[in-house]
Parts: structure tokens; C-alpha cells; sequence
């Protein structure tokens, strides 16, 4: 099973790049998109692979619910931004169905206008086949802890 979640994870991960693609090419409300059955590719396989009960806590400490919320939280994220991109450098199971995901995301302020370059290390849970629960973390170390990895 392990190893099904490290692939599901990169499948995951893959089309959420895809789908910020898509986004910068042609601004719109993915939660809108949701709603109006109207989603590009990338974005409906990154909702599909979400189990309905899909939780997402971000960097930041937001806490999206559901397939809807997660969208809403996509749509934040875009709105602040002039500019965001990721790119996937590591998948490893952590066994129990956890995968550490390991991004380095490159954004620029929607206001502010001022660049930085981060990277963003994901926890996901999966259930059923599907992600049930994301949370990102600033560094290894907290996102190991908070799993009972690291001490």
C-alpha cells in the first residue's frame, strides 16, 4: 500500500502543478469551476483524487474542508499572489498512510509585489485511496514531529 500512496500522492501533486499552469494561462475561480461542473483537467484529476472529507491546513495555519473549501482555499491562494508556482522534490512514505511531500514554491505578492522562493513540506493522509488530510509545514523537522517522527 505504500507505495500506491507515494504514486497517488505524485499523481496528487502533478496535476495541482498542471492546474497552476492552467490558472496563470487563464485566471478563474477553481471553486467556481467546481460548482459549474466547468474544470480543466488537472483540476478535476486534483479533486478526484481527494477523498470528500478532505482537510487541508496550509502554511499559514488555514484549516479548508471538503472539495468546495479546498477549492476556496486554491482561489485565495491565487488571489494573493501576482504570481505562484511549485514544483515536487520529494515523495516518501511515512508509513500508517502518510506520504511527506516536499514542494519548493516560488510566488510573488499580489500587493506588495515581493518575490520569495519557500519550501513547503506536506503531510498527507490517505483514506479509502484518496487524500484525506493535508498539512503543511515551513520546515522537516515540524512537519516529522507533528507525526510522532522526530522528537
Amino acid at each position: 500500500m505504500s507505495q500506491e500512496n507515494v504514486e497517488i500522492v505524485e499523481r496528487y501533486f502533478g496535476a495541482a502543478v498542471g492546474a497552476l499552469d492552467a490558472y496563470w494561462d487563464s485566471p478563474r475561480s477553481m471553486a467556481q469551476a467546481l460548482v459549474g461542473h466547468d474544470l480543466d483537467g488537472d483540476s478535476r484529476q486534483v479533486l478526484d483524487l481527494m477523498h470528500p472529507d478532505m482537510r487541508w491546513k496550509n502554511a499559514a495555519g488555514i484549516v479548508f474542508e471538503g472539495k468546495h473549501g479546498c477549492a476556496r482555499g486554491f482561489d485565495e491562494l491565487m488571489e494573493t499572489s501576482q504570481a505562484y508556482s511549485a514544483t515536487v522534490t520529494e515523495v516518501t512514505d511515512l508509513a500508517d498512510d502518510r506520504v511527506l511531500a516536499v514542494l519548493t514554491v516560488e510566488m510573488k505578492g499580489q500587493s506588495s509585489g515581493a518575490a520569495a522562493t519557500v519550501s513547503i513540506y506536506s503531510v498527507l493522509s490517505l483514506r479509502d485511496g484518496l487524500i484525506a488530510d493535508a498539512d503543511e509545514y515551513l520546515n522537516r523537522t515540524e512537519a516529522l514531529k507533528a507525526v510522532g517522527l522526530e522528537e
